[in-house]
């Protein structure tokens, strides 16, 4: 035989049970606080804000070059740039302009510095 369940006794009036207007009544509205009040509040308690503190400011690097090269290339270009203490496409813009100055015309040179102003 199957034990039968125990009721859920709801809507009983002992003190362990659910009151419904309990569950029905609006929480109080929150006291509103004034921005210079806010501002004391967030330094006190070492809130950090959000907010950016100054605009970014745009790179002039806005082509993406994404090319294959062979095994090792690729970290050997990086400690490159590691030891000039510059970024990749710094790197690569200074190998271009070696390339050029050796192998390039004059026209590639001129248009290169023109780019690179």
């Amino acid at each position: 035989m199957a034990k039968e369940r125990e009721a859920l006794n709801l809507f009983s009036d002992t003190s362990d049970g659910i009151d419904i207007e309990e569950l029905t009544k609006k929480p109080p509205k929150p006291k509103h606080i004034g921005k210079a009040q806010l501002e004391e509040i967030a330094k006190k308690t070492g809130f950090v804000s959000r907010l950016p503190r100054k605009k970014r400011s745009r790179t002039k690097y806005t082509s993406q070059l994404n090319i294959k090269v062979r095994e090792g290339i690729k970290p050997l270009f990086q400690e490159i740039g590691e030891r000039l203490e510059i970024f990749d496409n710094e790197t690569f813009e200074r190998a271009m302009l070696a390339l050029i100055e050796k192998e390039g015309t004059k026209e590639q040179l001129i248009r290169f510095r023109e780019l690179t102003k």
